[in-house]
């Protein structure tokens, strides 16, 4: 396999979904790639190539650096050439192709409103044109993330590497140590209160917040109102915001965001100590705090990628014991993730496609770090530490999973979004006008 890179750096415009990208990026130097093409009768969840390979592909996505470098390993195993474009502009460098009639054969970007609109138009290759892939990705991924792949009834996408933003991180030891024991997918939002105040009350601040993330400030806290909102309002209500069917100045939303005021701007529960240090904190060097000796804080609320950070700051600090996460109550998770679809039913294309769905393909990006898997096949034994097993556990077997709120509705409406977080931080009597704002922009 030759792979072909074209790596094009066009500043941080889709910025959640880049730091995300970073965040995850690939530990480990594993270059033991092997052969990912099973033999006959492998089962579903490894999947056999289609006739097809030994050609070559054309595939645009996101990765670059250490995250090429894992994706180069994990499609090494296939018979034939990848020609890769890597950007973090993929919206609008795969909207001017598809719309120029150029399209790449395949593209595996972090978002699904393109995804829709392209399926919509009638752009996208149904996943059943592939002999048997459809059948792999029924029989082997989440419900929850088939229905994401899936539009008007036709199965166009699979997601094939993931994070989930259903995380609180929190100090084992000094949860021990005060007596304290974490959530569990049955708690409410009184319980996460009543554990602030025992935190607060034992002398630590109970979070640590940061929103500084360069031109996506404020995403940190958007992640946060998203999980409130699907967890207290449920997914029908949270599809309804994403579709504009609900405005964001209704009821519910405001009431998610007050509640992430009261996380943030409660007196004494943040180590930041006040609003303008919540807005000037970076969100990366807020996630050290409860895990400095001795802690600075008792939990911070930041997806999956956060124990990329907590491992560099913290080399020594081992998963399960000095670090570790409980969902947010209600169980219901958010998140991000990357979705492969195809413009054509080439041979190749459906070999391709076919390797990258395999459970074998993935667990060698897995086996290197930095990757989450949503095929069910991939064994748990894979991942590199507890952490990341239980990461990947929560995304396939989560009940309810809810694509990232603020990339699903992207655009003016995002930004506005994110700067409606800082704003609200600094003023939270300007809710009302915020909101309209938000809602105004889309």
């Amino acid at each position: 396999m030759a792979l072909t890179r074209h790596w094009l750096i066009r500043g941080l415009a889709l910025v959640a979904i880049g730091c995300m990208s970073v965040a995850l990026a690939a530990c480990g130097d594993d270059d033991d790639n092997g052969d990912s093409t099973p033999a006959a009768g492998a089962s579903p969840g490894e999947a056999t190539q289609p006739a097809g390979g030994g050609g070559s592909v054309t595939v645009i996505g996101i990765w670059g650096d250490e995250e090429l470098l894992s994706f180069e390993a994990m499609v090494a195993g296939w018979d034939g050439d990848v020609d890769f474009t890597g950007t973090r502009d993929i919206t609008a460098i795969l909207t001017a192709r598809v719309d120029g009639g150029s399209p790449p054969d395949v593209a595996i970007p972090a978002e699904v409103g393109l995804f829709q609109q392209f399926a919509a138009e009638g752009k996208l290759t149904p996943l059943s044109e592939c002999e048997g892939l459809e059948d792999v990705i029924r029989d082997n991924y989440p419900e929850a993330f088939v229905d994401l792949g899936t539009f008007d009834g036709v199965l166009y996408g699979f997601f094939m590497k993931a994070d989930t933003k259903g995380t609180i991180f929190y100090n084992p030891s000094l949860f021990e140590a005060n007596n304290l024991e974490p959530l569990g997918e049955d708690a409410t939002w009184d319980d996460l209160i009543a554990l602030s105040d025992a935190l607060l009350a034992a002398g630590t601040p109970p979070w640590s917040i940061g929103q500084e993330a360069g031109g996506g400030s404020g995403f940190p806290g958007s992640d946060v109102i998203q999980q409130i909102l699907l967890n207290e309002q449920g997914e029908d209500y949270y599809d309804s915001i994403i579709s504009g069917e609900t405005p964001f100045t209704d009821d519910g939303m405001r009431d998610a965001w007050e509640k992430f005021g009261q996380l943030a701007l409660t007196d004494g529960y943040t180590t930041q100590g006040s609003a303008a240090a919540i807005n000037a904190t970076n969100f990366q060097d807020a996630t050290y705090p409860p895990f400095q000796d001795p802690p600075a804080a008792g939990m911070t609320p930041l997806g999956g990628f956060a124990v990329t950070f907590i491992n560099e700051q913290f080399p020594d600090a081992v998963a399960g014991e000095q670090y570790d996460f409980f969902p947010w109550p209600g169980g219901k998770v958010t998140g991000g993730a990357n979705i492969a679809y195809a413009f054509n039913s080439d041979p190749d294309t459906c070999s391709f496609l076919m390797h990258l769905a395999s459970a074998e393909a993935q667990q060698i990006w897995v086996e290197r770090g930095g990757f989450t898997a949503v095929n069910t096949g991939v064994s748990l034994d894979a991942y590199p530490d507890p952490i990341a097993r239980r990461l990947a556990e929560q995304l396939t077997t989560a009940g309810v999973f809810r694509f990232d709120l603020d990339d699903a509705i992207g655009g003016a409406a995002q930004q506005a979004e994110f700067e409606g977080i800082l704003q609200y931080l600094n003023d939270p009597g300007s809710l009302d006008n915020i909101l309209q704002n938000v809602e105004g922009s889309r």
